[in-house]
């Protein structure tokens, strides 16, 4: 049948819910409208049927046969193929590369676009101050796609954040836009920032010191410490959290190095001086002294009234 492929060849699709009524009397105009509006885009020279049925509504789910005609022959197929219209569109693709700070990334978003006249507008809220670009790709069935490009510059701060790919397909028929979107959170690596020690414990003589690296990171990170004293550095410990019995040995500067792949961070020099007396004996000593001083204008109130006495 090959030689009708250059004989006037046309391609319909007929309603299963209309096929009693097709190539009879009983087949009217108001049948006819109730049929989508169809347009083929494939070449039907080279046996590409690929069509696509524009302005289509829930009522327009149904089952569909291909019928092929031209000048003396014809022929419908006697498969279906079932069409069901949703009023509600399917998220977009997103592709999310790796993301780390300071290195280029590109968000990609990709929706279908079924009706080559009315492309729909992809774009990227919000876009982090970078540029999207969006263009169109024609598939082997004629069919396309539109893709939007966020190409930005990640921070830490952009750690953790919503990112919405939006598409509006703008309809033909007088109706309010279709919109579908996903939102995705963005993970971006990042190296150590704001290391600092916080100290739990009072640094007394015999007390029990605890100090505690933190850091803003992601991955996570491991962590040194070192101690500087007399001029020389020594590693004191490689966990987050540092404890320690306060001795004359513990006096020093501390510092902690927070470290992940993408690089680390120093703390803050935290000196750590531990008195010579203990804490307990320091109580004993403020004690003896607010005795004196409890005790003193005693004395001077006897010794000033054993002076009126005599």
């Amino acid at each position: 049948k090959e030689k009708y492929l250059d004989l006037s060849p046309e391609v319909t699709w007929r309603r299963g819910s209309l096929w009693s009524l097709y190539d009879t009397e009983a087949f009217t105009n108001a049948h006819r409208q109730e049929e989508p509006l169809i347009k083929v885009v494939g070449d039907l020279r080279k046996k590409n049927c690929t069509s696509v049925m524009m302005n289509l509504t829930s009522q327009h789910s149904d089952r569909y046969f291909f019928r092929f005609s031209s000048e003396g022959f014809s022929v419908t197929e006697s498969k279906a193929v079932q069409i069901n219209v949703s009023d509600s569109l399917a998220e977009p693709y997103v592709i999310v590369p790796g993301l780390r700070e300071g290195e280029v990334g590109n968000l990609t978003c990709t929706v279908p676009a079924p009706c080559p006249s009315n492309s729909p507008n992809v774009t990227w809220d919000p876009a982090f101050g970078g540029n999207i670009t969006q263009w169109t790709q024609l598939n082997a069935d004629g069919t396309q796609n539109v893709s939007a490009i966020l190409n930005f510059v990640p921070s830490f701060h952009h750690h953790e954040l919503k990112v919405n790919c939006v598409s509006i397909h703008l309809l033909d028929r007088q109706d309010k836009p279709l919109l579908s979107h996903k939102t995705i959170i963005l993970n971006v690596e990042y190296p150590p920032k704001e290391t600092q020690i916080s100290v739990t414990g009072s640094v007394w003589l015999g007390n029990n010191v605890t100090l505690t690296c933190q850091s803003n990171a992601h991955p996570g990170t491991v962590h040194r410490w070192f101690m500087k004293k007399h001029g020389i550095v020594e590693e004191v410990g490689a966990l987050r959290v540092l404890s320690f019995t306060a001795t004359h040995s513990k006096s020093g500067e501390n510092i902690c190095e927070a470290q992940n792949l993408h690089g680390a961070g120093n703390s803050t020099i935290l000196q750590i001086t531990v008195p010579g007396k203990s804490f307990t004996a320091f109580l004993a000593v403020l004690a003896l002294f607010s005795l004196l001083l409890f005790a003193l204008p005693i004395v001077l109130i006897v010794s000033t009234s054993s002076q009126l006495m005599y």
